[in-house]
């Protein structure tokens, strides 16, 4: 089949898209992100090339930062250790810079017990790992009731700050608590001599703690009068269903491997007719490189423009493509005299060529020529700009 086509014309709007038109972002490394903000330059969505998306949202109530099930990967916001946010002093921060720990900025204790009565049996604050000291504080205060012991001062602890409540505290875990004592000297007001309780649970009389002269963890007897710290996550979100503590997810909806919170997703699609652009705005540009002597391309080229300028015939060859590259796409320029053939590869076909075939451009007359194939299936590499005669085969 002969392929033969003429760049169109591009309208230019200077104060809006166009209610269809397509923001592209074609790095492959989610590098290249487009955003939107709003009157006080907030940014309130945000998405990068991978697809990984991020928004803002505002409730009567508060600001609040969501990250719903169909919404992973980063936030414009990005939290250090040490930062005051929270109603606390920052003391941990996961990989993707979205969620924190949060530790009380003073002792809520110098001496309290982990179980308040006589001991018996173990009652299952055994939980351990980042925010299981949530599901511990609760196991330990629904068995234990009302009473004087470490993890109700938590639970009864709750602070305002800058008019902001927070009243979400918990004992950490014992991952937890190993954290806040290696920044201890980041976050202060710690005894360093002391000893501080955790939540984790290790038999019907003991309980876990860390010595905070030196970091050692050790089984201590749950009526000994220690040491306590209380804890909380973020961020919060305060809307909809989500209760003020949404950002404590429960025991095994969070999984620090995937960054994945496994709730129903908070946020519906944004529709907008327009987006105004006011101040300085950058075209986009995709990367261009010179291959005059032929080339193989890999995923990493996706998005790329292919100039290659030879007196010679020169062959391009595509990538390797799947089902997870589809909607991908190569635009190669022929600058010189010589031929240029496009060769598709791993069984994929261009247009209607056979398996491994290839579209080319020989017309020597014609120096210049160029054609933008996409990946409409996971075999299949589709024409969609063209100029110049590109033939199949």
């Amino acid at each position: 089949m002969v392929f033969a086509g003429v760049l169109a014309a591009f309208a230019v709007v200077s104060s809006a898209f166009a209610e269809d038109a397509e923001v592209k972002l074609d790095t492959n490394d989610g590098s290249t992100k487009f955003s939107v903000q709003d009157k006080d330059a907030a940014t309130v969505f945000s998405a990068d090339s991978k697809g990984n998306a991020y928004m803002v949202g505002y409730s009567s109530a508060a600001k609040f930062y969501g990250d719903g099930s169909a919404l992973t990967g980063f936030s414009t916001h990005t939290y250090k250790i040490g930062d005051s946010y929270g109603g606390g002093i920052i003391f941990w921060v996961d990989a993707a810079g979205r969620q924190v720990l949060i530790a009380a900025t003073a002792d809520q204790s110098t001496g309290i017990v982990w179980f308040k009565t006589s001991i018996g049996p173990a009652i299952g604050a055994s939980l351990d790992g980042v925010y299981a000291g949530k599901a511990n504080t609760v196991i330990i205060s629904t068995m234990q009731h009302a009473g004087s012991y470490a993890a109700q001062v938590c639970a009864d602890y709750s602070v305002t700050v800058n008019g902001e409540y927070y009243d979400d505290w918990y004992l950490p875990s014992k991952t937890e608590l190993s954290l806040l004592y290696a920044q201890k000297n980041v976050v202060g007001g710690f005894n360093t001599s002391a000893i501080y309780w955790s939540s984790t649970e290790a038999s019907g009389s003991g309980a876990l703690d860390v010595d905070f002269s030196g970091g050692g963890m050790y089984n201590g007897g749950k009526t000994s009068p220690l040491n306590v710290r209380c804890v909380r996550a973020g961020p919060s979100s305060a809307i909809g269903n989500l209760p003020i503590n949404a950002e404590s997810v429960t025991d095994g909806a969070y999984l620090s491997s995937t960054q994945t919170f496994t709730g129903a997703n908070t946020f519906q699609g944004i529709a907008a007719a327009s987006a105004t652009i006011t101040g300085t705005a950058l075209l986009a540009r995709a990367p261009v490189a010179a291959a005059d002597t032929g080339i193989v391309l890999s995923a990493a080229d996706f998005g790329k423009t292919i100039t290659v300028n030879s007196a010679f015939a020169r062959t391009v060859v595509l990538p390797a493509v799947s089902a997870a590259d589809i909607g991908a796409t190569v635009t190669i320029v022929k600058l010189g005299l010589g031929a240029v053939a496009v060769v598709a590869t791993g069984g994929a076909y261009i247009e209607d060529s056979t398996a491994n075939g290839a579209i080319y451009n020989s017309v020597p007359a014609l120096a210049y020529a160029s054609i933008t194939l996409r990946l409409v299936t996971a075999t299949q590499w589709q024409p969609i700009d063209a100029q110049g005669a590109w033939v199949t085969q």
